[in-house]
């Protein structure tokens, strides 16, 4: 009896997962529909050119209909988290209110130079963090341009799904460094995030699935 249902568990997960991954690709044709007046988003920052490009996006968003906004940050990145506090500064200002946002921090996925087999521990140790977080706030919207630290928050985002939990939307936006072929980050979330943004013709023609809409930054 006990092995009849847990094969029952597991043909149910197994459909659940299918029907999570065949609407992911067949969101990537619809808009982000909310029913909040607010899209609550997280924003997945890097470091150097990934950060800068990142908060360039962000900037140009409204910053009250996205808004509350929730930046992740990994631990050791000091120069992200100063120029994220900068242009949050310069948000305020220009919008003449307070808008809410908040920073999370995260061990770094791998740091540069590490050896992939201390790479597995940091990995689980920065996953078990991201899962913690997207359960913490639930956003509506995740956007990242590719840095190590996105993965484990997009793979913890489509968990949640596949449970029925949280139904955030992931938009990923390949880094405008990536001309001939896609970063390993984008490699590895191809398949499973909403939205696939590149900002090259090129790399639309080798991935059917992204979306090309010329330079963004």
């Amino acid at each position: 009896m006990l092995a009849l249902l847990i094969t029952l568990g597991c043909i149910i997960l197994l459909i659940r997962v299918g029907y999570v991954l065949y609407s992911i690709n067949l969101c990537s044709h619809i808009p982000l529909m909310v029913t909040e007046k607010t899209v609550k988003t997280l924003v997945v920052l890097g470091s150097g050119g990934h950060t800068g490009e990142m908060l360039k996006m962000v900037a140009t968003l409204d910053p009250f209909c996205y808004s509350p906004r929730v930046y992740v940050v990994a631990a050791t990145d000091a120069i992200s988290l100063k120029r994220l506090s900068q242009m949050e500064e310069r948000l305020q200002v220009n919008s003449g209110g307070e808008d809410q946002f908040i920073v999370e921090v995260v061990p770094r996925t791998r740091e540069v130079g590490q050896s992939w087999t201390s790479t597995t521990v940091t990995a689980v140790w920065a996953f078990i963090f991201s899962v913690l977080i997207v359960a913490r706030h639930r956003p509506s919207l995740i956007l990242t341009n590719g840095p190590g630290t996105c993965v484990p928050v997009c793979i913890s985002a489509v968990l949640f799904r596949i449970l029925g939990i949280c139904q955030a939307r992931v938009v990923f936006i390949e880094s405008l460094c990536r001309v001939q072929s896609l970063s390993l980050s984008g490699r590895m979330l191809y398949r499973i995030t909403d939205d696939f943004i590149v900002q090259w013709p090129q790399l639309k023609d080798k991935y059917p699935r992204s979306k090309y809409m010329g330079r963004l930054v």
